[in-house]
């Protein structure tokens, strides 16, 4: 029952429109924009409280690990994460909304820690390390030192070849620093990130994507490559 049923909200996320930006809660029913504006500014346990107060004890949990709780109502099902916040999924309307208003300029969450990965195999990833920035735009990868049959893929990598350097951000116009990740469409190309070695011999350029279903950013390039790199968004709960 749990599989089924978070089969049915990822399955119904899917439908954020690739192109289009993800639904505005006016255009949700009325009880949930009520419990939208009642919970603005609050902490997760506030706003886990808030909605028992409106709606009674959660009716499933399909967490693992995480509770990860549900509601039924008359328009759809409630769903509150503690950590990435609540969102409700109106199967008439096939839309999504999250309750919680939240700002993330470009510019605050593109150069962070990126966590790399090998790309999935049976539906698993395998950590490989992580790619870090400084305020003075270098970059620094920190190898995990773990799995190290798993890197006969990664003879081409350009990070673990060129483990620290300088990196150039370009804005994809009209695309500013201070553009509101909230406000492009889904898979949005917000940047390229250029990368040199620190001996300055070699180069590297990828670009940046930004999906509003999962509030992530994603590195991609030109050809495909042999890891996966990604970041979340800095803020669920402002």
């Amino acid at each position: 029952m749990k599989t089924a049923i978070l089969a049915f909200i990822l399955a119904l996320a899917a439908q954020l429109t690739s192109r289009a930006q993800a639904p505005d809660i006016s255009d949700a029913p009325k009880a949930i924009q009520t419990l939208s504006a009642s919970i603005q500014g609050k902490s997760s346990a506030e706003v886990r409280t808030a909605i028992i107060e409106r709606l009674g004890p959660a009716q499933r949990d399909i967490g693992s690990g995480l509770r990860i709780e549900q509601w039924d109502t008359s328009d759809g099902v409630l769903t509150f994460n503690p950590s990435s916040g609540p969102i409700f999924s109106d199967p008439k309307a096939k839309k999504v909304f999250r309750l919680l208003r939240t700002a993330n300029p470009v510019r605050a969450c593109l150069l962070q820690s990126y966590e790399m990965t090998t790309l999935p195999s049976n539906g698993t990833r395998v950590w490989l390390g992580n790619v870090e920035f400084t305020e003075d735009t270098t970059y620094r990868f920190t190898d995990s030192g773990q799995h190290p049959n798993q890197r006969g893929a990664q003879t081409e990598n350009f990070f673990l070849l060129h483990p620290t350097g300088k990196v150039e951000a370009r804005y994809i116009p009209p695309i500013t620093p201070d553009t509101l990740l909230e406000s492009l469409a889904e898979g949005t190309t917000v940047a390229h990130l250029t990368f040199t070695s620190a001996d300055a011999k070699h180069q590297a350029t990828f670009s940046i994507t930004s999906s509003e279903r999962s509030r992530r950013l994603d590195f991609s390039a030109d050809k495909p490559l042999s890891f996966l790199m990604d970041t979340s968004w800095r803020s669920f709960w402002k």
